[in-house]
């Protein structure tokens, strides 16, 4: 009798070990997927931003065109835009990306880095008629945009499970 109730008590031992083994890696699982959501609700709301802020720095840049706004006002706007785009940036470094995700960060960063460069060249084409300075804000544009696409690369990739 002492040998069956040893095997009983081993076997239950096995069942609680399977037991708990399961319900920690779906707790682990649950808090790899929770914490994955919310790295990409962050990403998400900084990626909004960015995109509010270029779609106000462009309306104003519409406005200014087109004599609704004069240069004064552009370039104090301009100004604010730029604060609130250095502030969007920092954001980036916030996050706690998982880490086949980092790179995708990395560029988003650098692409919204380099809009915001762009940004300082027209503003400073704006201030001074000097051409260099709008054909290096082009320039930058299509850099942010290259970035941009690789960035979301980076991230569908990593999303799929390449990465």
């Amino acid at each position: 009798m002492k040998k069956s109730k040893k095997q009983n008590i081993i076997i239950a031992s096995i069942a609680i070990t399977i037991l708990l083994g399961i319900v920690g890696y779906n707790y682990s699982y649950d808090q790899t997927r929770q914490k994955g959501l919310k790295f990409g609700n962050e990403l998400s709301q900084i990626q909004d931003e960015v995109k509010q802020l270029q779609v106000e720095f462009d309306s104003n840049v519409k406005q200014w065109k087109e004599g609704d706004m004069s240069q004064q006002e552009l370039e104090k706007f301009s100004k604010e835009h730029i604060e609130k785009m250095q502030d969007v940036i920092l954001k980036y470094d916030g996050l706690t990306p998982p880490e086949s995700f980092a790179p995708s960060v990395k560029l988003f960063k650098i692409s919204t880095q380099a809009q915001l460069d762009s940004d300082k060249e027209f503003i400073e084409w704006i201030k001074t008629n000097d051409e260099a300075h709008n054909i290096r804000s082009d320039s930058l544009l299509q850099e942010s945009f290259e970035y941009e696409m690789s960035a979301l690369a980076e991230f569908n990739a990593a999303k799929a499970g390449l990465r």
